[in-house]
């Protein structure tokens, strides 16, 4: 979303007000039903009947009736739902899944998120599963071979050289910080990430999406750390949307159904959480 943002490849035109509307909408329509509900249960009863069938009650959720803010990009796509509603912004601290996600959000860079995660397991395919060592022993043959793949669609990584080069090289950098410095400190590579943030994810509070920004300090940092180290494709605006995913930070917009499940799960967590 970071990336989307600062190209602005859609409307940034959610606020809070809008969030807010849908939510009341959902009330309004809830009460509405309820009300309609209760007369007819007194005209049941007024006529005699004493009992209604499960199949003739009416229940509502509210939460079920407020569309996603991240509806309005996704345009319902069932994979990119899932993604939103299952994935993004759920904390993720393994090495492997932040190798993947780095690599993935590097693939992006110029692209739609849509168009790679249509491509997320062709991705995974061609690079065993983001296996950190494995990618590390790919050899500029297999470059090659990548690039010489025929067909398009979901199951054909982008043909970018210099994209599908650095997931190698970015393993090869992975292998000898592990060698290093991560040996020394004790750390895994995905600690070393989390530092950035203190090791505690930060609850955002935007009330328009078009504040959401780029790229913060922290990304900046991250980026600056492992461009230093070697790495490529990592941007700060590359960084903080792998952040944003890996809920490094969260950045659903304040007050929504999926903010607030948020809040409530970062209370509970034992480590603690920043709030700005």
């Amino acid at each position: 979303l970071a990336a989307a943002a600062d190209s602005l490849s859609y409307p940034l035109c959610i606020t809070r007000r809008k969030i807010m509307s849908s939510k009341a909408a959902a009330r309004g329509a809830a009460t509405r039903l309820a009300a309609v509900s209760k007369q007819s249960s007194k005209r049941s009863s007024a006529s005699g009947g004493s009992k209604t069938s499960k199949k003739q009650k009416t229940t509502t959720s509210k939460d079920e009736s407020i569309t996603p803010w991240y509806n309005f990009f996704t345009k319902g796509d069932i994979e990119y739902d899932r993604y939103m509603s299952t994935e993004w912004g759920f904390e993720k601290r393994s090495d492997r899944d932040l190798f993947e996600k780095l690599s993935l959000e590097g693939a992006q860079a110029g692209l739609s998120w849509k168009t790679i995660l249509t491509k997320r397991e062709a991705y995974r395919r061609t690079f065993h599963n983001f296996d950190v060592d494995k990618c590390a022993k790919m050899k500029s043959s297999d470059v090659t071979k990548i690039l010489e793949i025929e067909g398009s669609g979901p199951d054909v990584v982008v043909r970018h050289r210099g994209k599908i080069e650095s997931v190698i090289n970015n393993a090869k950098r992975i292998q000898e910080m592990r060698k290093g410095e991560l040996q020394e400190s004790g750390q895994t590579f995905g600690e070393f990430l989390w530092s950035f943030v203190h090791n505690k994810p930060i609850l955002n509070s935007w009330e328009a999406l078009s504040d959401m920004p780029s790229k913060t300090d922290e990304s900046e940092s991250m980026s600056k750390a492992l461009r230093k180290r070697g790495f490529r494709f990592v941007g700060p605006t590359t960084c903080y949307s792998m952040m944003q995913a890996c809920g490094f930070v969260i950045d659903h917009p304040v007050d929504t159904k999926e903010w607030i499940e948020a809040k409530r799960n970062l209370e509970k967590r034992s480590g603690g959480y920043q709030s700005r």
